[in-house]
């Protein structure tokens, strides 16, 4: 596992507060990552008892401080601990056959599509072609903010150079590709922005990620005037 979700952004998913396609990846994440599933753990953990403290004081911003500086203190070791690499068939079949430690804060609607993503199937998605490299499929995941799509490469194929109008966040669901942040494998977590420029690279046997985009691409290589005629959005 190359690549983890930032805290900031774990303690939102526990809170209940992030986009509905975030919270897709996220628990798509956690299943495959047991650093990040830990890690969730302890927010929780730390989050309800200062909820606790807080209502019992009357003084949330009491409690929220205590809560950053007892994330903060948080460390590699407490994130490491022994956790199971895979879950086993007990675990599954008593999380409705999803696989991992928590889907509270996945939408009820949405759950149909995170049980299909966790046992993927390409033939169970019908994908229609960018180019003869390159397949998609639009998700409607009832979010204002962000646009998700199944993205599926074929092997070795290279993505033309671009930065991003918005925020990115990519799931690898199978394959592997590179880029600028280095190689990316089935279960990690990239977050990209418009600080990023990358021309990732699908690995020897093609990639199939989850796209989260908050807006277009904007290409900027020899072609990027060209393909930002027909990027949309």
């Amino acid at each position: 596992m190359n690549n983890h979700i930032d805290t900031e952004l774990l303690l939102n998913y526990v809170e209940g507060s992030v986009e509905p396609a975030l919270s897709l990846a996220i628990a798509l994440h956690q299943k495959h990552c047991p650093t990040c599933r830990q890690k969730i753990k302890g927010l929780e953990s730390h989050y309800g008892e200062n909820l606790e403290l807080s209502e019992s004081s009357h003084n949330e911003g009491a409690g929220f401080d205590r809560l950053i500086t007892d994330i903060a203190k948080l460390t590699t070791a407490d994130t490491n601990k022994a956790v199971p690499q895979v879950l086993t068939n007990h675990d599954r079949e008593n999380n409705g056959g999803i696989g991992f430690v928590d889907d509270y804060a996945v939408a009820e609607i949405n759950r149909p599509l995170l049980k299909q993503l966790l046992n993927f199937n390409q033939d169970g998605f019908e994908w229609q072609k960018l180019t003869s490299n390159i397949s998609t499929v639009e998700l409607e995941l009832y979010d204002v903010s962000f646009k998700v799509n199944l993205l599926r490469f074929s092997a070795k194929t290279k993505i033309p150079k671009h930065t991003h109008l918005g925020k990115e966040f990519t799931f690898v669901i199978e394959g592997d590709f590179k880029d600028h942040k280095g190689t990316h494998t089935a279960g990690d977590f990239i977050a990209c922005d418009g600080s990023d420029e990358h021309s990732p690279v699908a690995g020897d046997t093609g990639c199939v990620c989850l796209a989260i985009t908050e807006a277009p691409l904007k290409f900027t290589g020899i072609l990027g005037p060209l393909l930002n005629r027909y990027a949309s959005y």
